[in-house]
């Protein structure tokens, strides 16, 4: 038997959870369905930029997006989603376990780690190449490791390493660190890490565990013996879910209208690092899901106007017209909930 909602929200992260928040305020029966809670954010050991909160643990923060979602009447399963389809003008889930449909829905579900391709890293995942610094930094105490990257993640791998590890290498394959100077500062004053630039990962060694992997630095080979390889190279779009249902850019990234994050399906939103907004940041994917939140409940409010519409934080007016209609709305035809 299929769970039925007003919106099913794909995805656990900032971009979701606030999403979760907004919908459920709304008084829209909002299911949550994620493999985690927090995603990316989750997993990153310092979170220094989130406006109004003191430096913070990701999973902290994202613990409290997730509980104050939860107090909101939001509905969160930790279940993986297998198939998305539609029919109609409703939208059918399917989890491992579990059937869900809902008018609406709003995809959230964020990026996967980017790999490097290289020998050895297939065989050898989870037996010392972790894509998780947060979570496996501990298991490393004492022990030579190697960060390949040279944005803001990586560094802040290096930096979380370095309070476990003996010596910690960073490599990166351009001429300089790209990250904030913040983060640089701090590496240069981290006296158990080194930085490796111009260097590119060539292959990574052992048998049952890591040994040690091979860079190319200057047109020679050189091998460094490490017991761990921590990989932050970035995220890519895995389009598994959504390639069939939704039109996507070139990178395969989900084509949002930015007034109200709607997409070219009528009823599917989507928010977060999954679109094709530039910028990806925890503080703008909850501002992101947040938008299709209010744009899921003015589309549902359209199609069934005796829809509840809870209180919100602000007066809301209610869009009874596409952003291509011309002139303002006479004030009979406004409609405003407090």
């Amino acid at each position: 038997m299929k769970d039925t909602a007003d919106v099913i929200i794909v995805g656990g992260g900032a971009a979701g959870l606030t999403a979760a928040l907004f919908s459920a305020r709304r008084g829209l029966k909002t299911i949550v369905l994620t493999e985690d809670i927090g995603g990316q954010a989750s997993t990153t050991g310092h979170i220094e930029n989130y406006p109004g909160v003191e430096p913070i643990d990701g999973f902290v923060l994202m613990k409290r997006f997730h509980d104050q979602a939860i107090a909101a009447g939001a509905i969160v399963h930790l279940e993986r989603v297998v198939n998305l389809t539609m029919d109609g003008q409703r939208f059918f889930v399917r989890t491992a376990t579990s059937e869900y449909q809902a008018p609406a829905m709003i995809l959230a579900f964020g990026l996967t780690h980017r790999r490097l391709d290289v020998p050895g890293e297939a065989t050898l995942r989870g037996k010392g190449i972790s894509y998780c610094p947060i979570c496996d930094a501990p298991l490393f105490r004492d022990q030579d490791v190697a960060v390949v990257g040279g944005g803001n993640a990586a560094m802040d791998a290096a930096l979380l390493l370095a309070r476990f590890a003996r010596h910690v290498t960073l490599i990166t394959k351009h001429p300089e660190l790209r990250g904030e100077q913040v983060l640089i500062d701090r590496l240069k004053k981290t006296p158990n890490v080194d930085v490796l630039l111009q260097a590119k990962t060539k292959e990574i060694h052992g048998t049952s565990r890591v040994e040690g992997l091979s860079v190319t630095l200057a047109e020679e080979t050189r091998r460094f013996a490490v017991t761990g390889v921590f990989v932050e190279v970035g995220y890519v779009v895995d389009p598994t879910l959504h390639a069939q249902l939704v039109e996507t850019d070139d990178r395969r990234q989900i084509k949002i209208n930015p007034r109200d994050n709607s997409t070219s399906v009528p009823g599917l939103f989507a928010a977060g690092d999954i679109t094709n907004i530039t910028q990806k940041q925890v503080v703008i994917s909850a501002g992101e899901g947040a938008k299709a939140a209010l744009g899921v409940a003015a589309y549902l409010q359209q199609r069934d106007p005796s829809l509840p519409v809870a209180d919100t934080d602000w007066t809301h007016v209610t869009p009874l017209r596409h952003e291509h209609d011309h002139g303002p709305l006479p004030n009979s035809q406004l409609k405003t909930t407090v």
